[in-house]
């Protein structure tokens, strides 16, 4: 059964449209959508695991020119 989990990114200004580009093309991403708020881009993300929700955000989102941090929220319920 595949995860899945909220991801709020924190962004450096004037660079949501490259980070939108940037994760609409990963195949875990399946909404992605700029806010308002403290957060700038919110991502409702699917993993096979753990492991892999883990390299999706440390090791791919956070390569990401632009983005300055994230919370990752997993869905339990």
């Amino acid at each position: 059964m595949k995860i899945g989990a909220y991801v709020l990114i924190k962004l450096k200004a004037g660079l949501a449209e490259e980070v939108l580009k940037a994760v609409r093309t990963m195949t875990e991403v399946q909404r992605a959508h700029m806010v308002t708020g403290i957060y700038d881009v919110i991502l409702y993300v699917e993993a096979a695991d753990l492991k892999v929700l883990g390299e999706l955000v440390a090791e791919r989102i956070h390569e990401i020119d632009g983005v300055s941090s994230t919370v990752t929220c997993i869905v339990v319920a």
